[in-house]
């Protein structure tokens, strides 16, 4: 699925040295395309530049890139562009660069764009099943904090744990699930239906702020845990505050690379402090050693 979900957006000769140069689409990370140069693959963390016969991506290229992109949604393509980001079918989210126009202190549009990432979306069912028993404590959903360096997968973990949630487990029946998927990579929505297995009692509300949608979703559905990615602005402190006390659980996530990390940063220092996350996990960019550490909500480490 992810093969073609990518492979729909290049143009002919760009598809056959992708096919010729990606053995395992479920390892793949990111595809970068800079206009005059060699197409770059990042594999299972490692950069890759495929061998093209001296080729690189001409502006036609590029071009075709960009008109096959916005047909998925003409709209969406000006407004999340503003964002620096467009996000396609599938929850892949594709980083842009170029000229951008400003009109006063705001981003108007960008033109002339020529560098695109595309950050490929991964689905592992399952991947949370070992680690979700450190959720409850008699039965009650603990409210967790996932942390992670960029690229480590903290968006795939959360979305299985939404599943989880959503679908019950022996741990707990299944829970109403409201997902503020404010770039569209936690269910990859299409149209306003998820891409990704959510899980059945789970709602999404998507391409929408934490700070404008946690409110919305707490009014008009009622959730028992809301699930929000990258929290790390002041304001996200006050949307989780009502969150809970609403009577809602929370499942976020933030980028770092230790706790010491994460209270050099005010915002998530303030939110740390506040004791609102009872559950911290700690990831690492080792498959091997992916979840390094779990926490309570002082810090210590909860032992198996």
């Amino acid at each position: 699925m992810i093969k073609e979900e990518l492979l729909s957006i290049f143009p002919e000769r760009l598809q056959r040295v992708l096919l010729w140069a990606v053995p395992d689409w479920e390892n793949l990370q990111e595809i970068r395309l800079r206009c005059g140069k060699s197409i770059v693959l990042v594999q299972g963390r490692k950069k890759v530049e495929p061998e093209q016969g001296g080729k690189v991506v001409s502006q036609r290229e590029f071009r075709e890139v960009l008109e096959y992109i916005s047909r998925y949604s003409l709209y969406a393509f000006e407004e999340e562009i503003k964002k620096g980001y467009l996000t396609i079918p599938g929850g892949h989210r594709i980083g842009v660069a170029g000229k951008v126009i400003m009109e006063g202190n705001t981003v108007k549009t960008m033109r002339s764009i020529s560098f695109l990432n595309v950050r490929v979306c991964h689905e592992r069912r399952g991947c949370s099943d070992n680690v979700l028993p450190y959720l409850f404590e008699k039965g009650r959903f603990l409210s967790t904090l996932i942390v992670s360096p960029p690229g480590a997968g903290k968006t795939t973990l959360l979305r299985d744990f939404v599943r989880n949630l959503a679908d019950g487990s022996r741990y707990a029946q299944a829970m109403t699930v409201a997902v503020i998927d404010e770039r569209s990579e936690i269910a990859g929505c299409y149209q306003g239906i998820p891409g990704k297995d959510v899980g059945q009692h789970c709602d999404v509300l998507d391409a929408c702020g934490k700070a404008e949608g946690i409110p919305m979703m707490l009014r008009s559905m009622a959730p028992e845990i809301i699930a929000v990615d990258e929290i790390g602005e002041d304001r996200d402190f006050d949307a989780l505050s009502m969150a809970l006390t609403s009577g809602c659980g929370l499942l976020a996530t933030v980028h770092g690379s230790s706790l010491r990390h994460l209270y050099e940063k005010n915002a998530v220092a303030r939110i740390l402090s506040s004791g609102m996350f009872e559950r911290i996990i700690l990831l690492g960019k080792d498959l091997s050693n992916w979840i390094q550490a779990i926490y309570d909500g002082r810090g210590e480490v909860v032992d198996p």
